[in-house]
């Protein structure tokens, strides 16, 4: 029986490392493979966004760059988290044109935590703002976004990498996961065992649910960059570019 879509496209949480998804994209088109429906979670629901927005992977990166996605966050007396999204609400609507999920070119589905009833929510109809927000909305750094009187975080809590509502509809999955963990022989101090702690989460999703996809992209190379460093933009969409040329001649 034929599947609905051709190409499912997955994309992973990983804060600025997010970048590199555009740099896939990029190497995706390249090869004639445009996703005809798009799964993203946290950093990887900005990327799926700004592209089924009808935006190129060269524009997008230049867009966020150009608009400081991360310099505009406004500090905040710590209540609910550290940073509000004061300049990146801002950023997110002069980058997209598309308001709802239904203006946009290429279905989407966009994932988040409701820390009410403690359920992972998939958005894919309605404000489109709103939920890329909750999807991206990391614990502790920000604080819940509330959509319908339910506060929500980062999907990536749950699952950082949403495979599961295209495995039944699309002929082929590609996933991106942006968080390579290698082995590390110096691991001290409570800041890299927390953020080596939390990438090692974040990669076990994506492990997880490897098997669901025909076409699996994690650029090793990443694991050096943080996940607030735009300041690399530029060098972490190269990483992903790079990689994403290399898999699509093996596989193709």
């Amino acid at each position: 029986m034929s599947k609905k879509y051709k190409y499912g496209l997955v994309l992973s949480g990983g804060g600025t490392r997010g970048f590199a998804h555009l740099g896939a994209i990029k190497a995706l088109e390249e090869h004639n493979i445009k996703p005809d429906i798009i799964s993203g979670v946290s950093a990887g629901s900005i990327v799926g966004a700004l592209y089924a927005d009808d935006q190129s992977a060269e524009n997008a990166l230049k867009a966020l760059i150009d608009k400081n996605l991360l310099g505009l966050l406004e500090v905040m007396v710590p209540k609910n988290g550290l940073l509000k999204m004061t300049g990146f609400e801002k950023t997110l609507r002069k980058s997209l044109s598309a308001r709802t999920f239904e203006e946009l070119k290429i279905p989407l589905y966009i994932h988040a935590v409701n820390i009410n009833t403690i359920e992972y929510t998939r958005f894919e109809k309605g404000d489109l703002i709103s939920a890329i927000k909750a999807s991206s909305s990391i614990p502790i750094v920000f604080a819940p976004v509330e959509i319908n009187g339910y506060q929500y975080l980062d999907g990536g809590i749950i699952n950082n990498f949403p495979v599961e509502p295209l495995v039944d509809c699309c002929e082929t999955i590609i996933g991106i996961n942006v968080n390579p963990v290698g082995v590390q022989h110096d691991v001290r101090g409570l800041k890299t065992i927390a953020v080596r702690a939390f990438h090692l989460t974040m990669r076990n999703h994506a492990r997880a649910r490897k098997e669901y996809c025909d076409i699996y992209i994690e650029p090793e190379k990443l694991e050096k960059y943080g996940i607030l460093d735009i300041s690399s933009a530029e060098a972490v969409f190269e990483i992903g570019y790079n990689k994403t040329v290399e898999i699509l001649k093996q596989s193709l």
